[in-house]
Parts: structure tokens; sequence; C-alpha cells
């Protein structure tokens, strides 16, 4: 009787009682993945609101509300253009496309200072488009592989001019032959690419190639001291029927002997212009 006297209204027996509560704080809990989060709303029961105002307890259906969590990768974009004298690129010629869950961005355009990315945790890869057959491509080992919950990893790409690169002028037909080859120290029993550009030598625009005709003669020097080359089809290798929209093509060749190798080249281009050129290629034993 005494704890009735305290209240200023007096209860009587089978009178509905609602209890009036606090409004409802936010709690911050830390999820297990280590993001932030936030507790979700007290359902309703019957116009009764259940929570315990000074304890980080969830109850009676509380959500925890955990943001998803990100990775992210840096990548940076290197051009190297020493020994390159002319259409030497930067940068800014480059796309790359970043393959993985989620990544944002896809597809851009790195500047100097490299890009952020973010992604969700898994598998990922980073690919860029070959911006030139004289330019080698080096990515670092964080291009590729798998990324965990909160973790920054660091891609490098290096392109590089290949000084190896020589050239071949037809001064009749205004048309420039480039040729390339990597890795820049050919071994024997290696595959190794052979590059090609053909061109406009005005304005080194790419020529649409209807007929390529490639020789590569094996050992060139062994070869012309021997009476029998001519008569010996073995010492030559021929492709055929190669065609080029851009004037831009590749081959991959394993030589099987060392020495200095000579690679004989002919095209014909939509306009019927005809090209012949010839480039050395040294071959060596691995050790």
């Amino acid at each position: 009787m005494i704890l009735l006297a305290m209240f200023p209204v007096a209860l009587q027996l089978g009178t509905l009682v609602n209890v009036i509560t606090i409004p409802r704080p936010v709690y911050a809990q830390p999820c297990v993945n280590g993001s932030s989060t936030s507790l979700g709303p007290l359902q309703n029961t019957g116009g009764l609101y259940f929570f315990h105002p000074y304890s980080n307890v969830r109850s009676l259906g509380q959500e925890k509300l955990c943001s998803a969590p990100r990775a992210q990768l840096i990548i940076v974009n290197q051009i190297n253009n020493t020994g390159c004298l002319t259409e030497c690129l930067s940068a800014s010629n480059s796309t790359i496309i970043v393959l993985g869950t989620n990544s944002k961005p896809v597809t851009f355009k790195v500047p100097a200072k490299g890009t952020i990315v973010t992604l969700d945790p898994g598998h990922y890869t980073v690919h860029e488009a070959r911006m030139s057959v004289f330019y080698g491509q080096v990515l670092s080992p964080g291009c590729s592989g798998i990324i965990s919950v909160g973790e920054t990893k660091k891609c490098i790409i290096i392109n590089s001019f290949a000084n190896n690169v020589q050239s071949w002028l037809d001064k009749i037909n205004n048309i420039k032959i480039q040729f390339g080859y990597s890795p820049p120290y050919p071994f024997v029993g290696n595959v190794t690419q052979l590059d090609f550009k053909v061109s406009s030598s005005n304005v080194s625009k790419g020529l649409n190639l209807t007929h390529i005709h490639i020789v590569v003669i094996k050992n060139v020097t062994a070869n012309f001291n021997n009476s029998d080359t001519i008569n010996n089809k073995n010492y030559f290798v021929t492709f055929d029927n190669l065609t080029a929209t851009y004037g831009i093509f590749s081959l991959n060749y394993q030589f099987s002997q060392e020495g200095m190798h000579q690679v004989i080249i002919k095209i014909v281009a939509r306009d019927s212009e005809v090209a012949l050129a010839s480039f050395n290629i040294p071959v060596l034993l691995p050790e």
C-alpha cells in the first residue's frame, strides 16, 4: 500500500498498463570483419518496447547491420621511353581493366600518380592492352591473385621501349617496315615473339596489308659458307598467307640453332604497293 501511495495515479485492478520507454538509442558494435555496424530497431510487441538503455545488448529481433567489407588496389602505370625517338608512348595511351568482384572503377586511364580501385575480397586480375609491339610489358605480382578484407595491394605495370627495333624504309613506295623481337636476347629452344609494323613513312599510319610473306634463314653465316644452302630447304622456314588490317602483327618462333639469323619480309598493301625488307636477329645458346 505504501508503494501505491507513491504514484500520482491510483491503479485499479484490471486496468491495461502501457510501459513508457526512453527513445531507442543506436548502439555501435564492431563487426567480426572489422567494419562498422549499427543496431536495427526493436520490434513492436503489442505496444511494448523492451531494450536495455545501459548495455550493448540486442534483444527481441534487433538486427546487426554491417557495411560490406572492401579491399583496394593501387595501380601505377610506368612508361620507359629510353631509346625511343619517334612515336613514343605515354601513360595516357593506356587503358586498364580490373577483373574482380564489384571493382570500382572497372575500366580507366591511369594518371601519373596512379589510381585506387576498390573491390570485394577474392580473386582479381589487372589487364592492360599492349599499346605497341615495340614495348615490352611487365606486371608486378600485385597485379593478380587473391585480396582479403581491408587489404591494400599495389599493382605496378611497366611498359619499356625495346631498343632492338630495326627499321627499313622503301622510298619508292613510301613504306616503312619496322621489326623487333622479345625477349631482347633470344635463346635456342625458347619461344621468341617477332613483331612487325608496316606504315606509310609520311604519317606513320598503319597500312591494310593483303598479303605477307616471311622467310627466316637459320644461322646466316653458316649458310652462306655452305655450298648446299640454296638446295637445302631445312635452312629456311617460311610463313605465308598472313594479313594485317592495321599493318601490325606478330609471330612466335622457336629457334633451334645459335648464330645470326635473317628475317626477310615481303608485303603487299591493299593499294598494290609492294615492299621487301630484311632484318637480323642474334640467337644465343642457353647457359
